[in-house]
């Protein structure tokens, strides 16, 4: 079992403080986020490089959020598609190996047929997940928290494409999968699912993005399926604060269960 934890570099992060942080903390990973900071028009890719060389520390990337791959519109669809390609490329120049991407649409679900929804967005996820094998690059499908692309899917995204996924704990308890039910798909499906967005919240009707141990999920559960199954991969520490400190804690309380 080797399970290496980062965490996200959202926009208005100072990059170079979050590398020092992650490096001090014991950290393995950097997830930046390519909206905006990083952005692929925005981004020079030498420098941060540079940064994740003398800091010891890999990367991992959170392609651009917003874009339809599943739009019922076909030229939105294709330029959704490109402009992740496109990201991908940034990424691989970079030097991250593995992104995560969202498989989404804006469509009115009551207006369109789900079943069709779900044909475009399987063939939007398997040619972006192609493009990226093809140039040595891993894109991992998320599950959201929507009602049209969650950990329920997981089952069906495995069976109709090649794809792998990216398991986050708090959209998945927010649609209705519970901790306990998060660990028997990894159980099932741990290696289609090599990085874990790991966040907690209070609600139960959303996710607050909060760090491991403030919340009520049960992550106990998850880390026994991984040690019991001797999962490999990596977790991301998804917390929305610019200050370093709550990641921390909520790598230490996961250190604590995973050790257990």
């Amino acid at each position: 079992m080797t399970v290496r934890q980062g965490f996200t570099v959202e926009h208005g992060a100072d990059p170079e403080a979050a590398f020092a942080f992650a490096a001090q903390r014991g950290f393995d990973f950097l997830e930046l986020n390519m909206d905006w900071t990083f952005e692929r028009s925005r981004v020079d890719p030498g420098p941060v490089r540079e940064l994740a060389e003398r800091y010891g520390l890999d990367l991992r990337v959170h392609l651009p959020y917003h874009l339809e791959v599943a739009s019922p519109h076909e030229h939105v669809r294709e330029g959704a598609c490109r402009e992740l390609e496109a990201s991908v490329d940034t990424a691989v120049e970079l030097g991250a190996d593995l992104g995560v991407f969202h498989a989404s649409t804006f469509a009115r679900l009551d207006k369109w047929d789900h079943e069709w929804l779900g044909e475009v967005l399987y063939e939007s996820v398997e040619r972006v997940v192609t493009y990226a094998r093809d140039r040595g690059f891993e894109a991992v499908v998320e599950n959201l928290n929507t009602p049209f692309f969650t950990a329920s899917d997981f089952p069906e995204l495995f069976g109709r494409t090649d794809a792998s996924a990216c398991l986050d704990t708090g959209h998945a308890h927010a649609t209705g999968c519970s901790l306990a039910e998060q660990a028997d798909l990894l159980r099932e499906f741990g290696d289609r699912v090599p990085h874990v967005h790991l966040n907690d919240t209070r609600i139960d009707a959303d996710d607050e993005h909060l760090p491991v141990g403030v919340g009520k999920l049960d992550f106990a559960a998850l880390a026994d399926a991984m040690v019991e199954t001797g999962w490999s991969g990596t977790c991301t520490h998804e917390v929305y604060t610019f200050d370093h400190e709550p990641r921390a804690f909520g790598k230490r309380n996961f250190d604590r269960l995973l050790a257990r």
